[in-house]
């Protein structure tokens, strides 16, 4: 069962079933228990109207007057009847006809009530109880035809159940409304996301129930990842025709107008150049992996390859890398943005150091991350232009702009903090980050 709504009727049907069907039951044990306690206290009033319809004769033997008896008992098979058994008599009710009951002679002061079987298959309440009068014993049974009560709690018990069946299908007509009012905004926010898909919306509303709200909350920040995925993207495909556009425009000139003896030469520099900013993309592209959000990423796992891979394409410098990361720093999130996090800002401190890059990363209420490196550095001037959104500094060919450029955007998408200054120890451009999971 696929349907939600199904799941919610269905599980509202249940419920109210076992509770009526609960409730039907209770009431009807409880008509039943009140019935038979109504019954016994008659059947109690008619043995203590025997009890004194006993009395002794000349010889001190007890004997029953009838004429101070309920008529009940002369009518035939009337359901009422009795049967008294002392020490010298037994006395039976007029109503037996033809028929006789037994007894159990209980001991002297105890009762019994209970259900049996009577004349004409009726179905009896019968009150036994043992007594002691005129210094003699006394064992009296008295019973009443208990099947006009049975037969009251049958259309009784019918009621019921057509009550309890009509409150159950008014419940069902009542949850139906309530749960396709209580899914609207669900039907709202899938014609949004059809909207969404067909271009014209950028976000969800979030103008949604709290239960629903994660859910909406969760695609919009999912679309505000694309979107900042795919501003990137175009970035590094646009600083990637620009990285080629210098070296053909220098194959280009070489070719029509540069010394024959040096073409060669030229365009050999050109190429390997072009070979260089491919074979660096298409490595951090290899190693950037799996993009999937929510990923859990062990930062000493995760940023060996991209050392390696920036050892490769710096090669000719020699770094030394300086790793103090602890074993507990794991992050959750995206891959994709962690990659570009670290890619971005070790490709330039690669780019500016001399022999070394130092890497730290502390975990406290949020992961610490410092990076380092023993290059010129950079100026105050240069710093606050930096942290200026939207500022680029190579945009005027003098560096550290472009992949910083992408590392704040990234800080932006996940609300963290990041701070630029010189490296106190080895003179460099030092970056520290406050980066929440």
């Amino acid at each position: 069962m696929s349907s939600l709504k199904s799941r919610l009727n269905l599980g509202v049907f249940v419920v109210s079933l076992i509770f009526f069907s609960s409730l039907i039951i209770a009431n009807i044990i409880f008509f039943n228990s009140f019935g038979e306690d109504f019954v016994s206290t008659r059947l109690q009033h008619d043995t203590d109207a025997l009890l004194v319809a006993l009395k002794p004769d000349e010889t001190g033997k007890l004997q029953l007057d009838e004429n101070n008896l309920n008529p009940i008992f002369l009518q035939p098979f009337s359901g009422h009847y009795y049967r008294i058994e002392t020490d010298h008599n037994v006395f039976l009710s007029r109503s037996l006809w033809d028929q006789t009951i037994s007894l159990t002679r209980l001991p002297i002061g105890d009762v019994k009530l209970f259900q049996g079987d009577g004349p004409e298959q009726q179905k009896l309440l019968i009150l036994e109880g043992s007594y002691f009068k005129e210094g003699q014993n006394i064992w009296i049974f008295v019973s009443e035809d208990y099947a006009p009560i049975t037969n009251s709690l049958r259309p009784l018990s019918i009621a019921l159940l057509l009550i309890n069946g009509g409150v159950i299908i008014l419940l069902m007509l009542i949850q139906r409304f309530i749960v396709n009012k209580g899914m609207a905004p669900l039907k709202t926010a899938t014609e949004e996301l059809s909207r969404l898909g067909s271009g014209e919306k950028y976000f969800l509303n979030e103008q949604v129930p709290e239960e629903v709200l994660p859910l909406v909350q969760e695609i919009n920040k999912l679309m505000v990842m694309v979107d900042h995925r795919i501003k990137r993207s175009t970035t590094a495909l646009g600083n990637l025709a620009h990285a080629l556009k210098t070296p053909l425009a220098y194959i280009e000139q070489s070719v029509t107008v540069g010394n024959k003896d040096q073409v060669y030469d030229d365009v050999i520099e050109a190429v390997e150049q072009i070979k260089h900013q491919l074979d660096s993309e298409l490595k951090r592209a290899r190693i950037t992996g799996s993009t999937i959000h929510g990923q859990r990423i062990n930062i000493s796992e995760f940023i060996t390859p991209l050392i390696a891979t920036l050892k490769i394409i710096y090669k000719s410098k020699n770094i030394s890398f300086i790793l103090d990361i602890e074993q507990d720093a794991i992050y959750v999130g995206d891959r994709y943005d962690l990659m570009e996090l670290f890619g971005n800002l070790l490709d330039n401190a690669c780019k500016w150091a001399k022999k070394t890059v130092i890497v730290s990363v502390k975990m406290g209420s949020s992961m610490n991350i410092m990076i380092e490196d023993d290059g010129p550095g950079i100026t105050s001037e240069k710093i606050t232009q930096i942290e200026n959104r939207g500022i680029r500094l190579d945009e005027t060919g003098e560096g550290h702009g472009l992949g910083l450029s992408i590392v704040r955007e990234i800080i932006d998408l996940h609300q963290a903090q990041i701070k630029y200054s010189r490296s106190e120890q080895y003179g460099g451009l030092k970056v520290s980050i406050d980066l929440s999971d």
